[in-house]
């Protein structure tokens, strides 16, 4: 089989990709990009097979994937051809987790080979890689994969290794020794896959649940351990870096003030995009260095005019990311 081919006709396979517009009325569910129109739940983006064989190159006749914010991966096309996980599903699967996400700006890229040495399904840092299977992926373990790969996500967001007083924390709700789960050979037993499972039956869907508890069967349920949803919700409200964004006036006949601050040692503000209420992007700036202010004229890109309605304003600031409802007024 060559590889090459491999790589069209899975991409094929998932080709109805769900590059959707986000027409929704009132404030939008998602932060969209001006560089791609791909499906949204809060800040995540579901990357399908057919998307996510563009960041696939050819390197000496070996596929190679290289998606940013995660290292270099080869792909491998042997005992394809392969089934990449349905897009729409795995939209269907974010969207049902009951946890606060929107703080959680992350890529979920569906591939559509399998990566080579690796051929479970894996967060990176902010990025969830969903390995395809040899046949169609069943409803129950795409949402069971996505839920338990988002729990990486939020530990890997909201509490990195560095805050060692969080994991100390779990680890002493959860009944475990922290040094000796944190180093524990068995995988079910590891204090990240302790947290992921945790995550997975506390807010992910019925399906995602199963009723199978967590992986770990020594473990009581989640459920039953006192404080231990309330430490998960802690996270997503707790302080953090953040964005301050405020726009001036509002409705605006001819022109906007938008003024944008990184707070709580957030990175600087790398970009400020203006979506219509179908998506699509009518302006984008970047912000000179030391200026928090941005004012739109009110046209887009091409220099036309923007007709009154209703918009939505995005800034973002490395992977945090506001949103604001703004509306042009009649002259």
């Amino acid at each position: 089989m060559r590889l090459a081919s491999t790589v069209r006709l899975a991409a094929a396979g998932a080709g109805a990709a769900l590059s959707l517009a986000l027409g929704i009325p009132g404030l939008p569910p998602a932060v969209p990009s001006c560089h791609a129109e791909v499906p949204q739940v809060g800040a995540i983006r579901v990357y399908s097979g057919a998307e996510t064989a563009r960041y696939i190159t050819q390197d000496g006749g070996t596929a190679c994937l290289e998606v940013p914010g995660a290292r270099r991966w080869t792909l491998c096309g042997e005992g394809g051809p392969f089934s990449p996980v349905p897009a729409d599903e795995v939209v269907e699967a974010l969207e049902e987790i009951s946890y606060p996400l929107g703080r959680i700006e992350a890529s979920v890229v569906i591939l559509p080979l399998p990566r080579c040495g690796l051929l479970d399904s894996s967060a990176e840092g902010r990025v969830v890689f969903l390995t395809p299977g040899s046949s169609r992926v069943a409803r129950e373990h795409v949402h069971y994969t996505v839920a338990h790969e988002v729990g990486h996500l939020v530990h890997n967001v909201l509490m990195p290794d560095s805050r060692e007083d969080l994991w100390r924390e779990f680890a002493r709700l959860r009944s475990l020794d922290f040094e000796a789960a944190r180093d524990a050979g068995a995988h079910a037993a590891r204090l990240h896959e302790v947290f992921a499972e945790d995550f997975r039956v506390l807010f992910g869907s019925d399906l995602a649940d199963c009723g199978s508890g967590v992986e770990n069967h020594d473990l009581p349920a989640p459920e039953r351990v006192a404080g231990l949803r309330e430490f998960f919700v802690s996270l997503a409200s707790g302080p953090g870096p953040g964005i301050a964004v405020s726009v001036r006036p509002n409705p605006f006949s001819e022109r906007l003030e938008i003024l944008s601050a990184a707070v709580g040692n957030a990175p600087a503000i790398d970009a400020i995009e203006i979506f219509d209420v179908r998506g699509r992007c009518v302006a984008a700036f970047k912000p000179a260095a030391g200026s928090g202010v941005i004012t739109w004229d009110g046209r887009s890109a091409s220099g036309a005019p923007a007709p009154p309605g209703i918009y939505f304003l995005a800034v973002r600031a490395g992977g945090l990311a506001e949103t604001r409802k703004i509306a042009r007024a009649t002259d």
